[in-house]
């Protein structure tokens, strides 16, 4: 290898700037003096690897990247909230978060707080919110974590991913030793991770990463995937799903090796629970139960089960009687269905393996869809096994990189959430705290079949700055008085509410206590209540439709 003097750049580490003084090498005849930053792949490093250089050109890449997301916001022909939120976590955030999780553990909370800005532009673009909205209700609003939110979630996932390699993969080792450290006052992904990991409860080992797939080429034996049982009415009942399910599967070969795998996870994502019942040619039943992790989703419930299903069969049901596999996860069967190949996940390619080897010698299997809770005997025996799966001993379970980074970013969510600021007192009923009190701890209700206008209303209402309000436009000198021009006090005259006129016309005056909305709110089907709870007006339904009740009545 011929080393290129011209190309090479030099870096100190160190807190003492007189270590890196008059620092320099000779490299291939060629002088390479010390600098104070480094550009490798993308990543700018400092010496004391603090990243502010590195953060201030993000911003710069990610600037004009805002101002184009801006241009889609038109309120007759942009885009829909939810298309514009992809593009803003896809093309702002990408750019942002490019090998995030080795730099941004180190990142000092300063120069984190530069990249937060721009999420939060990014945010006040999606939701049509005001600059001066609280921060936290923007970024809720938003459906978007703050980096300094992300920084954990980052570190834990680069963590297991280390963790799940091979033992004598350079990273994996690097993950698992404890060297000096020279800069003693920089905590990387490495400590990060773990201190993520131990909140979690995760132990380690992880389970391995995706092996390497089979070309799309490789012939596979006669393998079926039926997502469907005829045509269902949208919204049918239990009954019609149950009578359409039985028809179909009378119309499947009888004369073979019948299993029902379900998977069970509570809340869909702790204690992870596999239940199969298998039905052999000759009528003899086998219980499956096995438990899928502390830490799960009733998709990866549903793919242990399908895996352990699959090999009962291999080991105890040899022959050419035909297989059918019924599971209600409809996700699972379609993840499948797209071949070996495009399997994110080593429980898909365990699982494609086990169907060559079930098929071999032309014997067909078939994995069929079924609707759950309707009442399908076999069904239901399975999602009892699957039941009594999760209540097994869980701590053995090996967990996957995918689930546990999902963890990570739900800490961190319902950790955002915690820290919202409440008001400072009763009497004063500051902007500030009106996102804790309309949402408490959880999480904005979806937006959808609403135009940009009003979803830009019940964005701004919910976050405590409407732009229809009476007081916040006094307040940016938009409503002046002949006494007042403009000022922040919630009692002076030019704010108060233009349909009581009794108090300022601020987000919780009139979603909750204006007397002038009382018929509205009464008759509002989402809410029915004259002076509702915050609970019972959150809903983004009922809040447009006070929103514009509101505006309807001032035009009167």
């Amino acid at each position: 290898m011929e080393v290129a003097g011209e190309k090479t750049q030099l870096l100190v580490l160190s807190q003492n700037p007189r270590d890196a003084a008059d620092c320099h090498i000779r490299v291939a005849g060629q002088l390479v003096e010390g600098g104070a930053e480094l550009k490798l792949l993308g990543v700018t490093l400092d010496r004391t690897l603090g990243f502010g250089a590195h953060c201030r050109s993000l911003r710069r890449r990610v600037r004009p990247r805002t101002a184009q997301l801006r241009r889609l916001t038109g309120r007759s022909w942009g885009l829909k909230e939810q298309q514009l939120r992809a593009v803003a976590n896809g093309y702002v955030r990408g750019a942002l978060e490019h090998a995030a999780a080795a730099w941004l553990p180190a990142t000092s909370k300063t120069n984190v707080e530069l990249l937060d800005r721009e999420m939060r532009a990014a945010a006040r673009v999606v939701t049509g919110c005001i600059r001066s909205a609280p921060h936290h209700g923007v970024m809720a609003e938003a459906g978007i974590l703050p980096v300094s939110a992300r920084r954990p979630a980052l570190a834990a996932r680069m963590m297991a991913k280390a963790a799940a390699l091979p033992p004598e993969d350079p990273l994996h080792q690097l993950a698992m030793d404890d060297p000096p450290r020279r800069l003693k006052l920089i905590t990387g992904w490495r400590e990060v991770g773990r201190e993520v990991l131990r909140e979690l409860r995760v132990e380690l080992p992880v389970e391995p990463l995706l092996p390497k797939r089979p070309p799309p080429w490789t012939p596979s034996g006669p393998i079926t995937f039926n997502v469907g049982i005829g045509a269902l009415p949208a919204g049918a009942a239990n009954s019609t799903k149950r009578e359409a399910a039985l028809q179909h599967l009378a119309s499947l070969t009888q004369c073979a090796i019948w299993a029902w795998t379900d998977g069970s996870a509570s809340g869909g994502v702790l204690r992870g629970g596999a239940g199969a019942l298998v039905i052999g040619a000759d009528d003899s039943r086998t219980e499956l139960r096995i438990p899928a992790g502390t830490l799960c989703s009733s998709f990866r419930a549903e793919m242990v089960a399908l895996q352990k299903t699959l090999e009962h069969i291999i080991e105890n049901e040899s022959g050419t009687d035909p297989v059918i596999i019924c599971t209600d996860s409809m996700s699972a069967v379609a993840a499948l269905r797209e071949g070996p190949s495009a399997q994110r996940s080593a429980r898909g390619a365990t699982v494609w393996q086990l169907l060559r080897k079930a098929s071999a010698g032309d014997r067909p299997v078939t994995l069929q869809w079924v609707p759950s809770h309707c009442g399908i005997p076999g069904n239901e025996a399975a999602d009892t096994l699957a039941n009594e799966a999760a209540a097994l001993a869980q701590e053995d379970v090996p967990l996957d990189v995918e689930t546990i980074y999902r963890a990570a970013v739900r800490t961190a969510r319902d950790r955002a959430a915690r820290e919202r600021p409440s008001y400072p007192d009763p009497e004063h009923k500051a902007a500030t705290g009106w996102y804790r009190e309309l949402m408490g701890t959880g999480y904005p209700p979806p937006i959808s079949n609403m135009d940009r206008t009003s979803a830009i209303d019940v964005h701004q209402i919910r976050t405590g700055r409407w732009s229809g309000s009476a007081q916040f436009l006094h307040e940016i000198g938009r409503n002046p008085s002949v006494d007042c021009p403009q000022c922040r006090s919630l009692g002076c005259i030019a704010a108060r509410c233009r349909l009581c006129g009794e108090e300022a016309d601020t987000p919780r005056h009139i979603l909750l206590t204006c007397p002038g909305m009382m018929g509205v709110r009464l008759r509002t089907q989402a809410i029915g209540n004259i002076l509702p709870t915050p609970e019972e007006v959150r809903r983004s339904d009922a809040v447009a439709a006070l929103v514009a009740a509101f505006r309807a009545l001032q035009s009167h």
